[in-house]
């Protein structure tokens, strides 16, 4: 297996517009990271612009950032302590959460623009659904490529946008599984109780498969 986004099965052209459309420090920022084909494949909302902003940019072994800065965001960061945790706590990655490769898994934002959470928020649904739609046919070649047994919608924005454009057929009407996102900051939400709830929803997916989230 290879990154995703630097296999030979990959677009060609997508790889060079994504490298060559954005200023030499973003060009690390895919939106997909991970490998392909896989058996799994964790779908999220967008990307943030939070590691853009930062400089320098956190990275897995201290580095310049590559495509493994991705879902990382330093040893305190959601993505790293809750979602790559998960990851390694169910073999879906089997190399520590601070080290790059591993992945038996395909890691996807389903809007690969960034975008700063709270506007994303006053955005709502049928905002965040219009962007998504741009992306659609992405997504849909990525599943192609992938080729996943099983599909993770991460968080509950994911999972609506997801449903709708499966409903408007722009992308195939496979089923996915519920995960919580990583970034959850409920009420009562800890580092404890978030990756919990993802270690269970990831077990629930890919060891019953009962009840998917939409079939």
């Amino acid at each position: 297996m290879s990154y995703a986004l630097e296999s030979p099965n990959t677009c060609w052209i997508f790889v060079q517009f994504m490298r060559m459309s954005r200023p030499t420090r973003t060009r690390w920022l895919y939106g997909a990271l991970g490998a392909v084909p896989a058996d799994y494949m964790f779908i999220c909302d967008s990307l943030s612009l939070t590691p853009i902003r930062r400089l320098p940019v956190l990275t897995v072994d201290g580095g310049p950032p590559d495509i493994e800065a991705q879902w990382w965001g330093g040893p305190r960061n959601p993505a790293a302590k809750r979602c790559r945790a998960a990851l390694v706590n169910t073999g879906i990655k089997v190399s520590p959460s601070d080290q790059k490769g591993g992945w038996k898994c395909y890691i996807m934002n389903v809007i690969k623009e960034a975008n700063i959470a709270g506007e994303q928020e006053v955005l709502g649904h049928e905002g965040r659904l219009l962007q998504a739609r741009q992306w659609a046919p992405l997504l849909r070649w990525e599943l192609e490529q992938v080729k996943p047994r099983i599909i993770f919608a991460v968080g509950g924005n994911t999972q609506r946008v997801l449903g709708d454009l499966r409903a408007q057929n722009l992308v195939p009407r496979r089923p996915f599984y519920a995960v919580c996102h990583y970034s959850d900051r409920g009420k009562g939400r800890t580092d404890e109780t978030v990756l919990k709830d993802m270690i269970e929803a990831i077990q629930g997916g890919y060891v019953s498969r009962l009840t998917p989230a939409s079939a």
